[in-house]
């Protein structure tokens, strides 16, 4: 049976079930060591608790404020929500959640806004201002992870506002104020991404929708600390069993946050090691009463008992390691000791901990308290049976979700497997697909590369294939990449179809290339096609390359093959069979000829003349087009100057090399995306960080950015 540790209304709801409402808010808090979920709602500013459940972890599905085992939590998770729901009368389907672990790293970011002096700030132009310092501390914070060799993407899991400007003055709310400048200066919390990937693949597994996301000291401050009292210098720690947490104010916002990954379990361990208990057996002994004795059984089955004050004494050097972490942590977020410090989370009850930090930092020991006891007067616990500092976390997800401060995350369902994206910009389907890992060819298509050549002196070209465009399907209807992606949309993508590259063989430009023989006086010579790839003889099967220059010489007539002899021709005549052969005799394999002086009336021999004419007739025959390839106009003969070839398109220079880009079929302008083919990288691999540079002329760019002729395009990993 689960360990119910609270309990709603002792009446039994009916057993038909309502749909969650709009303003009914389920919190879970996720630690360590037990699941705890509240439900409740915002009345006239007082977060009304309606009820509350918690069940302990059996077994160590989490370390550290990380989920280990996502199947086991995902149990845990469920049996909370079924009694949840049991006990509400209500089919939970929205939930609020918060991040801790032991990776946490926060950033500082400010940010100023230009406004036209004449319209009132409103809700959504302040959101947009605090999530572009987001991004800005966000982008930082990659930067950082690339230099310092670092791959894995951080998530922002909360921020909080420590100062507000309007026309440079500070001001405690911007919202209906007018100006002409307005600045926020923030600080952002970040964890790894696998650590919000499990919390959400937890939810997921339950049916759950994530409605809001934030960090677990921001949550406690909601409860315990409200804004007006932030003006103290006042240290908020989290003592769960596997992490504290600690958030710091002053001046009215919360200036710091910090992580240590020593907490509770670090006490239950220390008694795990000294009396040979098992986890279990540890956490119940570590919550035995300080005035009882300790009574155990061990692993090998031995009862014991111990005084409470041998047990605890046992305790108090783990005890003044974890005051000490505080401490530490404390003195290092906030640069001194602070006027006050609250202590939340199940860990605060260890016995003599609040007054060994009270030591540790110097302060009085009535400087050190112990939050959750009494709950703010915003908070009506009267429908429920619970108190102490175990709920401070849950129910200030609630509150932090009716703030609307939590972060969401946009998901979407792409061929049928769900992909999120953190709204903290305005994303496209393009963004999607290539979050998604879908390269850029298959997302806008690329027709295959031409082929330019010379033949016989004259310029050919041949044009790639052309690709098939993508398919774009959202919520059942076509759509551009330039969507704007929503919460939920459905995306059906069929990837475009690269174009085949233009190719052509030395067969299909000059036909059959086969040598045949001849006998002249008893020695043999070749007569037939012979073809040569910039001076190179090549075979029918080469394939032919960007600027190749290719020759045929073709043998057909005797003519033909009086011009290739090696010898002067100029006073023989050339005979088959005892009868004289002219020069327009088409010549056979294995012809056997015999020369002879020739006469005066013997006119197979070309004077000089007919040498020139036979030479011209020549190669007019031998300049072929390739039949049935489509092939552009002939150009005057001249050396190929590929560089400048791109009629009808655009040229730009990507990293440095000049790169044509072919007309479009449809003469529509060539965008930006289209050049993450060409340049020579793999965003399927990243280096460490992933951050990449994008630029046209100097400036970030989008993909679907349009590009002209001659921009000077950016496209590399930033290492």
């Amino acid at each position: 049976m689960p360990n119910s540790k609270a309990s709603g209304s002792s009446v039994m709801r009916k057993a038909q079930r309502s749909p969650q409402g709009e303003n009914d808010i389920f919190a879970l808090d996720i630690g360590t060591r037990n699941v705890v979920g509240v439900i409740g709602h915002m009345d006239d500013g007082v977060f009304v608790v309606t009820d509350a459940y918690s069940v302990p972890h059996v077994r160590r599905a989490m370390l550290d404020g990380q989920i280990e085992d996502i199947v086991e939590t995902a149990r845990i998770v469920g049996k909370v929500k079924a009694a949840l729901e049991e006990k509400a009368g209500m089919l939970l389907s929205r939930v609020a959640i918060a991040a801790a672990g032991r990776a946490l790293k926060t950033r500082r970011a400010s940010l100023e806004a230009e406004l036209d002096g004449k319209e009132s700030i409103t809700e959504n132009m302040l959101k947009s201002l605090e999530l572009e310092a987001v991004a800005k501390a966000q982008s930082e914070l990659d930067k950082e992870n690339t230099a310092e060799g670092e791959g894995i993407p951080f998530y922002c899991v909360g921020h909080t506002v420590i100062r507000y400007s309007l026309d440079d003055y500070p001001i405690k709310s911007l919202l209906g104020h007018k100006g002409k400048k307005v600045s926020v200066e923030l600080i952002a919390a970040f964890l790894p991404g696998l650590v919000v990937e499990s919390l959400y693949t937890v939810m997921d597994m339950n049916g759950l929708d994530v409605c809001s996301l934030t960090l677990e000291p921001i949550a406690a401050m909601n409860v315990i600390i409200p804004p007006e009292v932030r003006l103290i210098n006042i240290a908020l720690v989290d003592i769960g069993a596997g992490t504290t947490d600690i958030a710091v104010s002053r001046g009215g916002s919360i200036v710091a946050y910090a992580m240590a990954t020593i907490a509770g379990d670090e006490i239950t361990e220390e008694i795990i090691q000294k009396y040979l208990v098992d986890f279990e057996t540890a956490e119940n002994m570590k919550l035995s009463p300080p005035d009882e004795d300790v009574v155990f059984t061990d692993i090998l089955g031995f009862e014991h008992t111990v005084s409470s004050e041998e047990f605890y004494s046992s305790l108090f050097p783990a005890v003044e390691q974890l005051a000490d972490t505080i401490a530490d942590n404390v003195l290092e977020a906030n640069g001194e000791a602070p006027a006050a410090v609250f202590l939340v989370g199940g860990g605060s009850l260890i016995p003599e901990l609040s007054s060994l930090v009270a030591e540790k930092l110097n302060v009085p020991e009535n400087r050190v308290a112990i939050g959750g006891q009494t709950f703010r007067k915003t908070i009506d616990l009267s429908r429920v049976d619970i108190s102490g500092p175990e709920y401070v976390t849950p129910i200030g997800i609630g509150i932090t979700a009716t703030l609307q401060k939590g972060y969401e995350f946009s998901q979407v369902t792409l061929n049928g497997s769900k992909f999120r994206i953190f709204d903290t910009k305005t994303i496209t389907a393009a963004d999607v697909l290539i979050n998604a890992g879908f390269q850029t060819p298959q997302i806008i298509g690329k027709s295959g590369r031409g082929l330019i050549f010379t033949l016989n002196g004259e310029k050919q070209t041949l044009r790639g294939e052309t690709s098939a465009p993508a398919q774009i399907i959202v919520n059942g209807l076509p759509a551009a990449l330039e969507y704007t992606v929503k919460h939920g949309d459905v995306i059906d993508f069929t990837p475009a179809t690269i174009g085949a590259n233009a190719a052509v063989t030395v067969s299909d430009i000059a036909g059959e290339v086969i040598k045949k023989k001849i006998i002249i006086d008893g020695e043999e010579y070749s007569f037939g096609k012979t073809v040569r790839a910039n001076g190179t003889i090549v075979t029918g099967s080469y394939s032919v390359q960007n600027y190749d220059n290719i020759e045929i010489e073709t043998i057909e007539t005797l003519g033909d093959l009086i011009l290739s002899l090696p010898f002067d021709c100029s006073r023989i005549a050339f005979y088959k069979n005892d009868r004289l052969v002219k020069n327009d005799y088409i010549l056979e394999e294995n012809d056997s000829f015999v020369t002879k002086d020739r006469k005066p009336s013997e006119n197979n021999l070309p004077n000089q003349a007919r040498d020139i004419a036979l030479k011209d007739e020549k190669a007019n025959r031998t300049v072929e087009t390739l039949s049935g390839i489509p092939m552009a106009a002939p150009e005057p003969a001249e050396a190929p100057q590929p560089q400048n070839d791109n009629a009808g398109g655009i040229t730009v220079i990507l990293n440095g090399r000049r790169t044509p880009l072919e007309a479009r079929s449809d003469g529509s302008p060539h965008e930006f995306i289209e050049l993450m083919a060409l340049a020579d990288i793999d965003i399927s691999d990243p280096p460490p960080g992933g951050n990449m540079i994008l630029t046209i002329n100097g400036k970030n760019a989008a993909f679907m950015d349009t590009i002209n002729e001659g921009d000077s395009i950016v496209i590399k990993w930033d290492k």
